[in-house]
């Protein structure tokens, strides 16, 4: 079985186009296209990137997240972003930042707990990572878009690997990340009651 650096080295690897469409890129993944996906469109965030970048890859990050609630087995694009070209210089740039960081870890990966992995087990993973998609899109302040970004990236290495383990901590990551925004949230709540008159509320 190859592993996702592989996979992802041999996405452009002796591609001489200038572009290559999203539909071939995924034509390229075939059974695997959903996890290396879900890594192609979040990783890239895990570092602070130029204003509007998240929001593109958290919009791409659900539209995989809706095709696992719908348990897919392969990946769908609706025409009109399958064929969107991308510059293969550009892809180029994001596989190579993204594969040295996978070789670190995939010597920890390795089949186990596959059930975490298997078909049925997408669903309700699949509501978690569109949640996940929908803050990496948001322009959240103090929590930010890497949170998602990085357990995004980490359930898209465990399916690639058939790990459970690695999905089990892109979970963890997950539900952390949207308890603080839960938590942060009613916290802004709670001082907006506390502290601010309720005559000045007739202002709004």
């Amino acid at each position: 079985m190859l592993r996702t650096s592989e996979i992802l080295d041999r996405l452009v690897a002796n591609e001489t186009a200038e572009t290559m469409s999203l539909a071939e890129i995924v034509g390229r993944l075939r059974a695997r296209s959903f996890g290396v996906l879900l890594i192609l469109f979040a990783a890239p965030n895990m570092i602070p990137t130029p204003p509007g970048f998240s929001t593109i890859g958290g919009v791409l990050v659900m539209l995989v997240a809706i095709q696992l609630v719908a348990l897919r087995r392969a990946m769908w694009m609706p025409e009109t972003i399958a064929k969107r070209r991308v510059q293969t210089s550009t892809l180029a740039r994001i596989i190579g930042f993204i594969v040295p960081k996978l070789r670190r870890i995939e010597r920890f990966a390795k089949p186990r707990a596959i059930g975490m992995t298997r078909l049925r087990a997408r669903q309700p993973l699949g509501l978690l990572v569109l949640l996940l998609g929908l803050v990496m899109a948001l322009p959240l302040p103090v929590v930010g878009n890497i949170p998602p970004a990085i357990a995004i990236t980490l359930i898209g290495f465990g399916l690639i690997e058939r790990d459970g383990v690695w999905v089990g901590a892109g979970i963890g990551v997950g539900i952390l990340d949207i308890g603080v925004i839960i938590g942060l949230a009613f916290g802004l709540l709670y001082v907006f009651e506390r502290f601010v008159p309720a005559g000045w509320l007739g202002l709004f």
